[in-house]
């Protein structure tokens, strides 16, 4: 004898199960993007503040050399300086010759000009990259950022030129010598001692007649020149160095 099941009648869903169905599963996938987004900007953010924390780092360090090359410059300008005052001296017979050249070979050899600023901008470029850089709100850091890392560093990369260019028509119209006579301590390769090739140079009749002529003062006047106007880049790279440092300081990114 057969059993016959009673056949259930198919459940329909209401419009609103659907609807609310939908609602659900709207909101899952909205709440999963959501998340991913915040998620995405989370890892942007924290790359943003470990460049610009880089960049502090790196700030600091620029700081130093800034300071460095300052000191020098200032200097600089003060032993050049004595140096056309040595040269008018000896034009106007109050110095001998003997005395105008160890007074400006001792003056040259103790002088550092010709040393340049590099400023490291790898944070600044992998801020860059990362595009990190579309998400720092301040505008004020912002401004600072850009004329750094490209006003700033655009200038220095042409007046590092100049300063090499410079130097070396300096050097090769008076002196004829650079660093390597210039170094304290005997190098490995040097059968004579710096001191002893300085009295050598001295002794050459081209080179004495390079400081006794007064041209000399024209040469020294324009290196002097190019110094003047690197020291105030450098100051100016201080300026800008120090606001910056203090905008980012206040980790208002």
């Amino acid at each position: 004898m057969e059993v016959h099941h009673p056949h259930h009648p198919t459940h329909k869903k209401k419009w609103s199960e659907y609807i609310t169905e939908f609602i659900m599963l709207f909101a899952a996938v909205t709440l999963g993007f959501f998340a991913e987004n915040i998620r995405e900007h989370q890892v942007i953010d924290n790359h943003k503040n470990q460049n610009l924390i880089t960049m502090i780092d790196d700030l600091k360090q620029d700081s130093i050399q800034i300071n460095k090359r300052i000191y020098e410059y200032s200097n600089s300008l003060v032993k050049f300086e004595k140096m056309k005052d040595y040269s008018f001296a000896f034009s106007h017979q109050e110095m001998n010759e003997n005395q105008l050249i160890d007074s400006v070979v001792t003056l040259y050899l103790n002088t550092t000009f010709s040393v340049a600023l590099f400023i490291n901008n790898a944070s600044y470029k992998n801020t860059i990259s990362s595009g990190s850089l579309s998400f720092i709100k301040n505008n004020e850091t912002k401004k600072l950022i850009a004329e750094y890392y490209e006003a700033l560093y655009g200038k220095l990369v042409v007046n590092n030129t100049l300063l090499d260019n410079d130097y070396n028509e300096f050097v090769g119209k008076t002196f004829g010598f650079g660093f390597i006579i210039k170094s304290i301590e005997k190098l490995p390769f040097q059968t004579r001692s710096s001191s002893d090739q300085v009295e050598d140079f001295k002794s050459i009749p081209a080179l004495r007649k390079r400081i006794i002529d007064p041209e000399f003062r024209l040469l020294v006047n324009r290196i002097e020149s190019r110094c003047g106007y690197y020291l105030y880049v450098m100051q100016t790279a201080k300026d800008l160095n120090t606001k910056l440092l203090s905008q980012l300081n206040k980790k208002e990114f």
